[in-house]
């Protein structure tokens, strides 16, 4: 598509028409596979991820990209995301990944953009959803997102958590290995959050859910913490998050999590026996399948 470069965008509102009422992108439409996250926002490069919620009505939307201009109050709902554009170009999509707009929301080209998204209405009967679009250069903006919720976005199965926001690039290094890796990190749900910024193994396993029986819904979690991101490696911390588990945590490099995980979830090992094969520096390096 044609990718026009207009000026910035301040506080346009209006009603979308849209044939079918779905879900909303702030991405590159020629970005590939959508965010593995779920809630309501959910990031990868070049794509940003809106769940609109379960309205029939068509939604008013308004967009701002340049600087901050500060959150707004009187939402029902306010929350914060990172997304790095690897391309300069960011467009409103609908569910069908079409352009809603042509304005581009990448103002400031290449390069790391807190998204901040306010709703209201996203499930009221007979009511327009509506929310506030704001896309703003740069990763951190001083305004604190809203208090987490008191659990973490539903997904089921392997969790990868960013509790480190202090290094957009080895993030976005963290996300095109796991994007160009084997099929055996396909089952990581990406949780990429601020409200869960500096987090402990303690504080993330409080807010994953449990079912009527107390079982969790993600077993295994792996955390992108500082320590982490700090290292070419990326040393990712392993926890055990079965009932009843005192396994300790442990490191494993990026390399070596796609066996890792496959290997758990097929339930070939237990979490204990990766732990104990760890190298002096704390760090599991071993690749097996």
């Amino acid at each position: 598509m044609q990718r026009s470069n207009w000026p910035l965008l301040d506080g346009r509102t209006r009603p979308l028409k849209l044939k079918e009422w779905g879900d909303l992108a702030v991405m590159d439409p020629d970005a590939g596979k959508p965010p593995r996250g779920r809630g309501f926002l959910a990031a990868e490069r070049d794509w940003l991820h809106i769940d609109a919620g379960s309205a029939l009505e068509n939604p008013i939307v308004t967009l701002y990209a340049g600087e901050d201009p500060g959150a707004e109050s009187g939402w029902d709902e306010v929350e914060e995301i990172t997304v790095v554009s690897t391309t300069g170009f960011l467009a409103l999509c609908d569910s069908g990944y079409e352009p809603l707009r042509k304005e581009n929301l990448a103002t400031a080209g290449a390069g790391p953009y807190l998204m901040r998204v306010h709703a209201s209405d996203r499930s009221s009967d007979g009511k327009r959803p509506r929310f506030l679009i704001q896309v703003i250069p740069g990763e951190r903006t001083g305004v604190e997102p809203e208090p987490p919720s008191s659990m973490i976005e539903e997904a089921a199965g392997p969790l990868l958590v960013r509790t480190s926001f202090e290094q957009p690039d080895e993030w976005a290094r963290l996300l095109q290995a796991l994007e160009g890796g084997s099929e055996h990190y396909e089952s990581i749900t990406v949780i990429d959050n601020r409200a869960y910024a500096g987090f402990t193994a303690d504080q993330i396993q409080a807010r994953i859910g449990r079912d009527d029986e107390d079982w969790p819904d993600s077993t295994l979690v792996l955390i992108a913490d500082e320590r982490a991101l700090a290292s070419a490696e990326l040393p990712l911390l392993a926890v055990n998050n079965l009932p009843d588990d005192d396994d300790d945590p442990f490191r494993i490099t990026l390399a070596a999590a796609g066996s890792f995980v496959v290997n758990m979830e097929l339930a070939n090992t237990d979490f204990g026996e990766w732990g104990r094969g760890v190298d002096a520096d704390g760090i599991y390096r071993e690749e097996h399948y």
